[in-house]
């Protein structure tokens, strides 16, 4: 009897062991990547009146999050449709964070004897906001689906300061962006660790080289973020996840602050589809939304469209106002930025032929790249270019045309940041079968913030980049070369900075920005900005021109 039930017990095990084994084998995998992602009733973007969007599964809970961090099961539980209307009345939340920027820390500032260049306060009133939805399903395992997310603008066609703008929505975990230990937009932790009694160990005086958060850079202070783009009619052009990180130098203190967007395979875009943002269509890798060091955001547009077609290479720019993590940011300008997928689609340039110098350092090639460009530098430098054969063998090395119109363009503008800085040069690593692909170097014009100032207007800029520029004071030694300089400068006066044609670009240019412009005074300076000193500030400029044209007929207009 025991040896049958012991046998029977066997029998009785074995065969669950096969019903489970069956059992199992039908069930589907569950793995974390076979969640279906949350769908949403509606898709992002603007909207002119309140509604219930609804979110959808198969199977598992939803939950979701409005404040931009990532959701998980400690998001809030959906139990409904969700009411998504103007969140503009809603409580300030990142605009009031003060640790984004010195110039918000006066305290600081007056006990490192710091002048304040700046008047930066929070927000007196809500900003206005979009509404950030970001969603995931968790299933009965626990399994969690990739992230769903959306941005709703709404009511938006009542308000003022977004008429011609493009709009951008970044969107990620708010620690990205502010926790002290990996917030890449605070002063944070590298900055408490170089501070005692508030007083900072090194670099005390230069305040924009204090060690901070916001000034680390590399691929260890990138950040995922989630982009969507609309155009000037609102509608959608690109969106998906891109690494963020701090673009600038001495910017990376201001605020608001550039930020440089990459495209990447971990992220799971390939590249950024600008659509009809531009003139062309480009598939990039990296664009940069650009504030630059400027309230006006005038200098780089102005030149930039005025110089169009002109022989260098020059950025793209089109307005767009930045809401981050729902909130009103200011107002930018989306860029493309100098890299081999630009270049290439600007000038027909196989990406991998692209050598680019920027501050004598490689932008984009290999390290051995360098020699090309020092080899260069070095022949002009050691050789006179009063030799034909010696100057016959430099318009071999430069594109000599890029060259007088780009040092010409510097030189009209009096930018006092140049060349020392905000230099760059690309070429064709080997010669191919398109007309950039000639191995002659070629400028790049960017970043000329720091000209156009009325107390420059009759300063030599020409001796000034002869005596701070090696290659440009050697090749100024052909008469040839020299002359061409001079005559190109007396026909910027005449035709691309003649002043009625600055003064058309800039009263277009306060038409169509004051709105942006104020909005962005009343969110960054409330008391200490307004819409009178942006006029003023394109006054300014305009009178530039007026009297840089005279002093540069003056100088240069009897000359042979």
């Amino acid at each position: 009897m025991r040896r049958w039930k012991k046998a029977a017990y066997w029998a009785l095990g074995g065969i669950c062991i096969v019903a489970l084994a069956a059992f199992a084998a039908a069930q589907p995998e569950q793995r974390p990547e076979a969640v279906r992602q949350v769908r949403f009733s509606e898709a992002s973007g603007f909207y002119d009146a309140p509604f219930y969007l609804e979110l959808e599964a198969d199977g598992g809970n939803i939950y979701y999050t409005l404040d931009g961090s990532e959701p998980d099961e400690g998001g809030i539980p959906y139990e409904g449709p969700i009411l998504i209307q103007d969140a503009s009345k809603n409580e300030n939340v990142y605009s009031m964070i003060t640790d984004v920027s010195p110039y918000l820390k006066p305290e600081l500032l007056d006990k490192n004897d710091v002048q304040l260049f700046h008047h930066y306060q929070v927000p007196d009133q809500p900003v206005d906001k979009a509404t950030v939805v970001r969603a995931v399903s968790v299933d009965g395992w626990g399994n969690r689906s990739a992230p769903s997310d959306a941005v709703y603008f709404v009511g938006f066609g009542e308000k003022t300061g977004y008429d011609g703008m493009n709009v951008m929505s970044v969107v990620t975990d708010p620690d990205n962006l502010f926790d002290s230990k990996k917030g890449i937009y605070v002063l944070g932790d590298v900055f408490a660790e170089n501070v005692s009694d508030g007083v900072v160990h090194r670099n005390g005086v230069n305040m924009f080289s204090w060690a901070a958060n916001y000034n680390q850079k590399g691929r260890d202070w990138e950040r995922p973020a989630l982009i969507h783009c609309f155009d000037r009619e609102g509608e959608p052009v690109f969106s998906g996840q891109y690494g963020i990180r701090i673009q600038g130098k001495a910017t990376r203190a201001n605020l608001p602050k550039n930020l440089n967007i990459f495209a990447r395979k971990q992220y799971g875009n390939d590249s950024i589809d600008t659509g009809s943002l531009y003139d062309a269509r480009y598939l990039l890798n990296r664009m940069t939304l650009y504030y630059g060091p400027s309230e006006l955001l005038l200098a780089d547009y102005l030149v930039e469209e005025l110089t169009d077609g002109m022989d260098f290479a020059d950025r793209q720019l089109e307005p767009c106002v930045m809401f981050l993590n729902g909130e009103y940011w200011g107002v930018y300008w989306l860029v493309p930025r100098f890299k081999q997928d630009y270049l290439n689609q600007r000038y027909d340039v196989d990406p991998r032929n692209i050598v680019e110098v920027k501050h004598g350092r490689i932008e984009v090639g290999q390290d051995e790249d360098i020699d090309l460009y020092e080899d260069m530098m070095s022949f002009i430098a050691d050789h006179d270019m009063r030799d034909p054969a010696a100057y016959a063998q430099a318009c071999e090395l430069l594109d000599i045309q890029s060259c007088i119109d780009y040092f010409a363009v510097e030189i009209y503008i009096a930018n006092t940041d140049w060349p020392i800085n905000n230099i760059a040069l690309w070429r064709s690593r080997y010669k191919a079968d398109t007309a950039c692909s000639d191995c002659r170097w070629r400028w790049i014009l960017y970043d000329v913030e720091q000209g156009m100032d009325a107390q420059w207007v009759r300063v030599n800029s020409l001796k000034s980049a002869t005596n701070r520029d090696p290659l440009f004071a050697s090749l100024m030694k052909n008469e040839g070369f020299a002359a061409a300089v001079r005559e190109k400068l007396l026909t910027l006066a005449e035709g691309v900075f003649a002043p009625e044609r600055v003064s058309a670009f800039i009263a277009e240019y306060k038409r169509d920005m004051a709105e942006a412009i104020e909005k962005k005074y009343q969110r960054f300076s409330h008391e200490t900005m307004a819409l009178e000193d942006f006029y003023a500030g394109c006054d300014s400029i305009d009178s530039f021109f007026r009297e840089r044209r005279e002093y540069i007929i003056e100088q240069y207009g009897g000359k042979e």
